[in-house]
């Protein structure tokens, strides 16, 4: 897929630290975009001014399973006023190209390239604001026919490597809203050998000094 072409230049900055995860890519999740107004959730009509604009703080995340075409994108975005917004996304269909799939670019960031951008075609979860839950609409999540993508130019703010999405959701009462929009650039996150892969070291290191006990133990006794 060109999934591994879109994020190559972010595996190579992660090394050859973790071959076991090498099929989860990790990154941290900053804002599009800069100015008075810097934001990567914008809530629409949901509040009005730049109280609409809500920055990414650290810790937002953004994964992609490249073996089952899954991801997450979860965090938690702050506006001037204060307000608290948490991000807790899915998302599923990972495709390399819209060709022939019916959906549209989210075009106004970097040139299009589909050799270095990639899609994932449909999310569920939630984002809740202020304490009020709005939820994804489960038919129809991207708003616009468009889907979530992200590569280089993908963020539709800037032409860094990123990405952006409208995101069509739902109220507490189950009433369409007009689209939420997340716009963000990324970073690959460090990352940490998963336990199995770990233990397995720790167990051939084991081996490793138990091998060399006895070739000592071996020699003295001769």
């Amino acid at each position: 897929m060109k999934i591994k072409l879109a994020l190559g230049a972010a595996v190579i900055a992660m090394g050859l630290s973790t071959p076991a995860q090498a099929d989860i890519l990790n990154y941290d999740v900053t804002n599009a975009t800069g100015g008075d107004c810097a934001h990567g959730l914008w809530t629409n009509t949901l509040n009005s001014g730049c109280s609409r604009y809500y920055s990414f703080q650290d810790g937002s995340l953004f994964s992609v399973d490249t073996d089952t075409g899954t991801g997450t994108f979860t965090g938690t975005a702050i506006n001037r006023a204060g307000t608290v917004a948490t991000l807790d996304l899915s998302l599923s269909g990972l495709i390399d190209t819209m060709d022939g799939t019916g959906f549209d670019y989210k075009s106004g960031g970097g040139p299009y390239d589909p050799a270095n951008q990639d899609y994932f075609s449909s999310a569920s979860g939630t984002i809740n604001v202020g304490g009020i839950t709005y939820t994804l609409n489960p038919v129809d999540p991207f708003a616009g026919n468009t889907s979530f993508q992200f590569g280089d130019g993908a963020n539709d703010k800037t032409g860094d490597f990123g990405g952006s999405a409208w995101l069509n959701v739902l109220n507490p009462l189950g009433a369409l809203l007009p689209h939420f929009d997340i716009n963000f650039d990324l970073k690959p996150s460090p990352t940490q050998v998963p336990a199995p892969a770990g233990a397995l070291l720790l167990g051939f290191g084991l081996v490793g000094v138990w091998g060399a006990r006895r070739r000592k133990a071996k020699v003295a006794a001769a």
